[in-house]
């Protein structure tokens, strides 16, 4: 009961978090899988947002500036390689032993 409680609190209370709290319900990707997905979508908008930065930073003539946004953009562009990395492994059963097992061990 308590746990029917807090599911509806979930999707209805807490902005945000109702996404998450029904997805979780129907278990059509785990949450691990879910969350690296996040991870990966984050990762890209974040250095796309850096991109624009880097521009602005151009334009008013601060290069040391347009430079850190640039090395941040990279970063973030190099965490998104890997999380596309692990989540295609992950996707095709290659993923690690006990973390992907039930799908690929049957």
């Amino acid at each position: 009961m308590a746990n029917e409680q807090k599911q509806g609190v979930g999707a209805q209370g807490q902005q945000g978090s109702g996404l998450q709290e029904g997805r979780s319900e129907s278990s059509v990707v785990p949450d691990k899988d879910y969350n690296l997905v996040s991870v990966l979508y984050h990762a890209l908008q974040g250095a796309e947002t850096y991109a624009q930065y880097v521009q602005d930073a151009q334009k008013q003539g601060d290069q040391e500036l347009a430079s850190f946004f640039s090395e941040v953009r990279q970063e973030e562009l190099r965490l998104a390689e890997r999380a596309k990395h692990l989540l295609g492994q992950r996707l095709s059963g290659g993923g690690r032993a006990g973390q992907g097992g039930a799908r690929g061990s049957a």
